[in-house]
């Protein structure tokens, strides 16, 4: 086929904080996976060879004239292809319609449907995109295209932010019988995903430990782009939690509340870390950067926390001095995490939007850590 299963979209989203970068991991996953499905070269698909399908018909062109007519399903899907790839996308999708609607059973139908929803795709056209995917779906159960095809629905409506729709989507993959232990790490992850969109944390939660132990359960599985994936956003689930929870007086409540905060800040960086240690560039430099981030963000909960109300004012100066004293290795581990983010993509040889958004933040960490330390401190909100 010219077309592979796409992977979807993403962009990431609200994981981020103000500014830097601008794009997130997985609205759904554009800048780890192709947008659109990938041309596989034509020699590597064992069907393009088989003959499938030869229709032999015969007409009378004149009196005692007969002409013999033949045409073979891997004939009229190579001249598809071709016209596919020159550009060519209404030839290419006549006759592409033409395989569906005369060689059904043709093992290129199948194939056919998932490439004329590619070519809608790569227009723009979700609409018609996702028509002809349920077409798939519906004619063709068993193929394996029908299963690319739906998790390919899934990530189209994610990337529209369409996440109830792609959470209902995920549940019809998940309830196939045909499905392989990588295609459900991968609707799991998704389904994490889209349940956290959805704020539905406990059952996001959940959907992500089933992506994991999909993948615990597999004899073996090469890519471990949702796998990575999945720990990510477990890291993310607790990284929400931690943005989400209180620090409030009087001063007992400060503490516990400040310690609640710390331990999801371990939790998120813990999650993280994992998602690092499957080495795949994409989720790996999204990982560290989080990792990073992550402790400027604990600074900033702490040294913005109301004062107790045992420090009156005569004291305040020395409290500022002794909370920012305490919590600067905050501000160091993130610049070194961050730095050491830019050199693991570099490691990798890409160039991420996590990657490029640690360079930024290691720039701005070091100007903090400069007034910090010279004792333009930012003060507790109250």
């Amino acid at each position: 086929m010219i077309f592979a299963a796409c992977a979807g979209t993403p962009k990431p989203a609200p994981t981020l904080p103000v500014q830097t970068p601008t794009v997130a991991p997985a609205h759904d996953l554009a800048a780890g996976k192709p947008s659109q499905p990938a041309e596989h070269p034509e020699q590597k698909d064992p069907r393009v060879v088989d003959l499938d399908i030869i229709r032999i018909s015969a007409k009378e062109t004149s009196p005692g004239q007969i002409e013999m007519e033949h045409v073979a399903t891997a004939d009229l899907f190579k001249q598809a292809n071709e016209a596919a790839k020159s550009g060519a996308t209404q030839q290419a999708l006549a006759i592409y319609r033409r395989i569906v609607s005369d060689f059904p059973e043709s093992q290129f139908a199948p194939v056919s449907l998932f490439n004329i929803a590619a070519i809608y795709d790569g227009q723009g056209d979700l609409p018609q995109t996702i028509a002809t995917l349920r077409e798939l779906v519906k004619s063709y159960p068993k193929a394996r295209e029908s299963v690319d095809g739906h998790l390919y629905i899934a990530a189209l409506q994610a990337d529209h932010e369409q996440f109830a729709d792609a959470n209902t989507t995920l549940d019809e993959v998940l309830a196939r019988d045909n499905l392989t232990f990588s295609d459900r790490v991968e609707a799991y992850a998704r389904k994490g995903y889209a349940l956290l969109e959805l704020k539905r944390y406990d059952e996001a939660d959940k959907a992500l430990a089933a992506a994991v132990a999909q993948w615990r359960g597999a004899n073996h599985i090469d890519d471990p782009y949702y796998i990575a994936m999945a720990q990510y956003y477990r890291g993310e689930l607790a990284h929400q939690r931690f943005l989400a929870a209180p620090v409030r007086l009087p001063d007992d409540q400060e503490v516990a509340d400040l310690e609640a905060k710390r331990v999801l800040a371990v939790q998120a960086y813990d999650a993280w870390k994992e998602a690092l240690g499957f080495k795949q560039a994409y989720w790996a430099t999204a990982s560290g950067y989080q990792m990073s981030q992550i402790f400027v963000e604990l600074w900033q909960a702490t040294v913005s926390a109301p004062y107790p109300h045992k420090i009156d004012a005569s004291t305040r100066p020395r409290y500022l001095t002794d909370v920012h004293d305490r919590v600067r290795e905050h501000l160091e581990k993130a610049l070194e995490g961050h730095r050491m983010n830019v050199e693991l993509a570099k490691a990798y040889g890409v160039d991420t939007t996590w990657s490029k958004g640690s360079e930024q933040r290691a720039a701005q960490i070091m100007q903090m850590l400069a007034e910090d330390q010279s004792g333009h401190y930012v003060t507790p909100s109250n």
